[in-house]
């Protein structure tokens, strides 16, 4: 009785481990590529979305700056 429950949590453990580069199924290659290339593309389009934020913080500044003033 104890042996296929020991022997189904070996079956389990083993799935945990990947296998080496070489081994490992054309489809998983192909998925780790698309990640990298998402990844590749992404950054570029993060950087340009905050580029502007130190000019949007200074302008905000600058307004409360003349709203203070009483301008």
């Amino acid at each position: 009785m104890r042996m296929p429950i020991l022997l189904a949590c070996l079956a389990l453990g083993a799935c945990d481990i990947a296998p080496p580069p070489e081994r490992q199924s054309e489809a998983a290659r192909k998925a780790a590529e698309h990640t990298e290339l998402r990844d590749a593309i992404q950054q570029p389009i993060d950087r340009a979305k905050t580029a502007n934020d130190p000019n949007v913080q200074a302008d905000q500044a600058r307004e409360k700056a003349l709203e203070d003033a009483g301008g």
